[in-house]
């Protein structure tokens, strides 16, 4: 179902412990759509006044603003900061403990932010000072029995040869990692014209049996979710590349980043 992947990346529902998960994937594998559908449905299920903070090198495309299913006091609840460069993040980062608790931080495309990045030493201060903040965001929720969860996407490794050395460093402060595969065959989209992009995504978690799902990006802006089923639990949730279940729609904006 959609809703089992975004308790995932949200890390709530009964016994979740919130655990900061990196979305990685190529360009075009819908990292930024899913994000920001994880924003959308992070800003709807806290209470008022809790907000979400979406980090980001440039605005998103398409934000469905004005979609029949987008509650404009949902995206109200929806912090949008774009710093430029990586000196401008680290600073915004630093003082996001000055700004009111969001119960969701998202970074979207942090391998841009690392082009302009002194080294990997410092793309780690920059993950523990993530980890802090949001460790210091969910004290401060926790009489509320909420928590803040941190959500980070970048690309694969191999697109560029400085990203491998970085992701080794930035992968070890994630005990929960969301691997997108986009797939090689396009389908044809069924309500207008063009084809429709089908990403796999894997949730692998430390101490927990991996999940899959399978992400159906329509021409007009849907996105569906069908959890994919696992062949065995010697395979930790590998789904047979045969199937291909049905699930549950997501509204969403086409594959970004």
């Amino acid at each position: 179902m959609a809703g089992a992947l975004m308790s995932a990346l949200l890390g709530v529902g009964p016994g979740k412990q919130r655990r900061p998960l990196v979305v990685l994937g190529p360009s075009g594998s819908g990292r930024s759509a899913l994000l920001f559908r994880a924003a959308l449905v992070g800003s709807g299920v806290a209470p008022a006044p809790a907000t979400v903070m979406f980090l980001s090198p440039h605005p998103l495309e398409r934000l469905p603003c004005g979609e029949g299913d987008v509650d404009a006091s949902v995206m109200q609840r929806i912090q949008f900061l774009y710093p430029p460069s990586f000196q401008l993040l680290f600073q915004v980062v630093a003082n996001l403990q000055q700004t009111s608790c969001p119960t969701l931080v998202v970074l979207d495309g942090l391998e841009k932010y690392l082009s302009s990045c002194p080294g990997p030493s410092v793309a780690a201060q920059l993950v523990a000072l993530l980890l802090d903040t949001v460790n210091h965001f969910s004290q401060k929720l926790s009489r509320m029995s909420l928590g803040c969860q941190l959500l980070v996407s970048m690309r694969f490794p191999g697109e560029a040869g400085e990203d491998t050395e970085y992701l080794s460093v930035v992968e070890r402060y994630f005990e929960a990692r969301l691997w997108l595969h986009p797939e090689a065959v396009e389908h044809a989209g069924s309500a207008s014209h063009g084809v429709s992009k089908v990403t796999r995504a894997r949730l692998s978690q430390t101490g927990s049996q991996d999940q899959e799902w399978l992400l159906r990006f329509e021409p007009e802006g849907k996105m569906k979710i069908s959890p994919l089923p696992c062949k065995s639990e010697k395979d930790h949730g590998a789904a047979s590349e045969n199937d291909r279940p049905t699930g549950a729609e997501a509204q969403a904006f086409p594959p970004g980043s």
